[in-house]
């Protein structure tokens, strides 16, 4: 029977190695969090909102699922070794300062553990908490998480294998580490100065990848299909060529008019795309980056093809 990795196995409650973990915020990535967290047996002490009126009995049915008690921040207990915010990035700082005052009418034997968990904000966002002795980190799952995803589906996701961008502290740095494990994740560290370029990263990995395939669906309706016609008749090339590039790399993955430097097909693209002038603009965009990029031939006559055409005052 194979061994299972030791970032697989579930920890006891009982474990004194595992610490207890209170949310703040409880929207699509704090109840994924909460049931991930539910299924590590990792101890979830309270899962603090803004409001327990607003949406009160959708929400007491979620968090009713995973054995945690809800409150506000006025009446929480704060017992928890690590306090994660869920907040949108917009709140993070007013939810680390309001923390950072509760925390300080409840002392404690131990130093509070305080994560956010922005892509795009560095732990600096939370240094209102070190004027209560916290340590604080930024730690951000590298996963999509949307609004409109089905809930049921969502609270069934295993954060296994999932990469998580973690800055901060020292400490609170290896506690991050040590509890994104248990979850199975896959911590990674860094640099606080490049995490909105990290984020950005993460943006072209999902939402604007979402946006070129609503790009490519809509050159298909373009072309006289329906947009459901579109959808199915793009996926098996879209869904190889994805796997073409994680299992051989993007220059093995590379095809089509622009690496076979086929000029001419490139240019009737761009005629019959005039009559849809962001299509265009986006073929434009992706065909000079993939000059760049990747292995073409007649590279020159395609920048030319490609260059917007000067309006009629030379400007």
């Amino acid at each position: 029977m194979p061994t299972r990795r030791p970032s697989r196995q579930k920890p006891s409650r009982s474990d004194s190695a595992v610490p207890s973990v209170t949310l703040i915020g409880y929207g699509n990535w704090g109840m994924a969090l909460g049931f991930a967290l539910r299924k590590a047996n990792v101890p979830l002490d309270e899962i603090i909102v803004r409001d327990l009126s607003k949406k009160k009995q959708r929400k007491a049915r979620r968090v009713a699922t995973i054995g945690a008690r809800q409150t506000t921040l006025a009446d929480a207990h704060l017992t928890a070794d690590i306090f994660w915010i869920c907040t949108p990035d917009t709140a993070i700082a007013e939810a680390g300062n309001q923390l950072a005052h509760a925390l300080a009418k409840k002392p404690r034997r131990k130093r509070p553990i305080v994560f956010h968990s922005s892509g795009a904000l560095d732990s600096t966002a939370l240094a209102e908490l070190h004027t209560v002795g916290a340590i604080v980190a930024s730690v951000h799952p590298l996963m999509t998480f949307p609004r409109r995803y089905n809930h049921r589906s969502e609270t069934q996701r295993s954060l296994a294998d999932v990469p998580f961008a973690i800055e901060g502290d020292t400490r609170a740095c290896r506690a991050a580490r040590k509890l994104v494990r248990v979850l199975g994740g896959d911590p990674f560290t860094i640099q606080a100065k490049n995490k909105a370029l990290y984020h950005a990263f993460g943006v072209f990995a999902s939402p604007l990848f979402v946006a070129f395939l609503v790009a490519t669906r809509e050159a298909g309706v373009a072309a006289g299909l329906t947009q459901k016609q579109a959808q199915q008749r793009m996926r098996p090339i879209v869904e190889r060529t994805l796997m073409n590039f994680f299992t051989s790399g993007s220059r093995e993955s590379f095809s089509g008019p622009i690496a076979r430097g086929d000029t001419g097909t490139i240019i009737r693209h761009l005629h019959a795309l005039r009559a849809h002038p962001q299509l265009l603009s986006t073929y434009r965009e992706l065909a000079l980056l993939a000059l760049e990029s990747l292995p073409a031939q007649n590279k020159r006559q395609i920048q030319q093809a490609l260059a917007k055409p000067r309006s009629r005052s030379g400007k």
